[in-house]
């Protein structure tokens, strides 16, 4: 289903890609609907794991703009040119203002370890992803925004996604 027809009211459990794809510029349908959880329209719940994916990617595509990442591995790249790290300032500024737009951060806890666990045998997901799930089955919220095709095999939820990219993961 599209991110447009979201309800106003509904609670969705937001995945890193539509944090990422609104914060790029990637998507206007993401952009918008993170508008909407600003508005509180929408109630947007983002897992702890997904904050720090955001942090991790953000720094990465903004090392990547300074053409510092050249190889395959970028993560690596950048963690042994630690004063590279330092340097970087504009991912702190993308953070500071999504975690300014009033979305619920859920902590991630043991039992949604556990239960990522069982979600990674049930529809083979990776982990930062069964986290997501596992959330939102504890709090049992039905409603998943994602760009990930992972997640179109999930029984008992809705999954919403952007009808305006080129290029879907």
């Amino acid at each position: 289903m599209k991110l447009s027809v979201i309800r106003e009211g509904e609670v969705v459990v937001l995945d890193t890609n539509i944090l990422v794809y609104a914060s790029q510029q990637k998507s206007e349908e993401c952009a918008q609907l993170l508008a909407r959880c600003a508005r509180r329209e929408v109630q947007g719940i983002v897992p702890i794991p997904v904050v720090a994916e955001l942090m991790h990617t953000l720094m990465l595509i903004e090392a990547r703009e300074n053409g510092w990442i050249e190889r395959s591995n970028p993560s690596r790249a950048l963690s042994e040119k630690p004063e590279r790290v330092r340097r970087l300032t504009n991912y702190e500024k993308q953070m500071r203002e999504f975690m300014g737009i009033g979305l619920r951060l859920e902590p991630a806890s043991t039992q949604d370890i556990l239960e990522a666990m069982s979600i990674q045998r049930e529809f083979g997901l990776l982990t930062n992803d069964a986290l997501l799930v596992a959330a939102a089955r504890r709090l049992n919220c039905s409603s998943i925004a994602t760009a990930d095709r992972a997640f179109k095999n999930l029984k008992k939820f809705k999954v919403y996604s952007p009808s305006d990219l080129k290029d879907k993961p």
